[in-house]
């Protein structure tokens, strides 16, 4: 065993303790552990969560990357310039109203989690993620209000730099706890944990009650595959079954299927 395989433990803590450091490395090196201790479920959480949770259903992602977030608009009314109007998601047409909630699932990478909380933490902004689907439901919230001179133009989710941190730091603390729970099941002249003990401290950590991760769901990155059974009418979300709506929803799903599994936009 050389001295990085050794040292890689004492490595992962001390940078998961330095807040200086960012969490890609560290996350990095977790990855490297989760090899060296034949952990598939570590390998999986950290590279999930540096590569982020794209096609993961928003039930199966870890609690803190479900966060609340408030619903606004921008809008025109009239010559009037209304900008971040809060509105409650009973506003909302009613086929979205069970799928756009008070709350956004932040699926990016860690890193790209921290860039964006260190860039709303030095503009004093919130940032603003869009709603998958939000030019049609914009329109169809226009033309229900009656008001010919109102003219929504952006819908999202406003989401606080506090937040964004808040999230990083539970990954970091993910890592401190994951550590401790190792140092406690291993051996002073243990170097490397055993794949027992480190299933044993992911389901204390990381599949407790603040997260849990379906690891199976993810076999198909990294060109493998998989396949996708078709949903139900009743299971579908909200921008497929909208095509049921009627002639002022056609060609909904079509423009925002694709991208409702993906990190909402930044609304410029």
């Amino acid at each position: 065993m050389n001295r990085r395989q050794r040292g890689l433990l004492v490595e992962i803590e001390q940078e998961a303790l330095d807040e200086s450091k960012p969490l890609s490395s560290v996350l990095r090196k977790c990855v490297v552990l989760g090899g060296h201790s034949s952990s598939a479920e570590l390998r999986e959480w950290a590279t999930r969560e540096l590569r982020g949770y794209d096609g993961v259903a928003t039930d199966d992602l870890p609690a803190y990357r479900r966060i609340p977030a408030p619903i606004q608009v921008n809008a025109l009314l009239g010559a009037t310039n209304v900008r971040g109007q809060r509105i409650s998601p009973s506003e909302l047409p009613e086929f979205a109203r069970s799928e756009v909630k008070e709350e956004v699932a932040l699926r990016n990478g860690i890193g790209e989690v921290e860039a964006l909380a260190q860039r709303y933490e030095t503009s004093g902004e919130h940032a603003h993620l869009s709603i998958p689907g939000g030019l049609e439901l914009t329109r169809l919230m226009d033309a229900a209000s009656g008001n010919m001179f109102q003219r929504i133009t952006d819908i999202y989710w406003s989401v606080s730099p506090a937040a964004l941190r808040g999230l990083a730091d539970q990954v970091r603390t993910t890592v401190v706890e994951l550590v401790a729970e190792l140092r406690a099941a291993m051996p002073d002249d243990q170097q490397i944990p055993t794949p027992d003990q480190m299933d044993h401290a992911l389901h204390v950590v990381v599949h407790g009650d603040r997260a849990r991760v379906n690891v199976t769901a993810a076999q198909a990155s990294g060109g493998a595959s998989s396949s996708v059974g078709q949903q139900s009418d009743d299971e579908a979300p909200f921008w497929t079954q909208s095509r049921r709506i009627g002639a002022a929803v056609v060609g909904f799903a079509t423009m925002v299927g694709t991208g409702a599994a993906l990190w909402p936009l930044l609304v410029k």
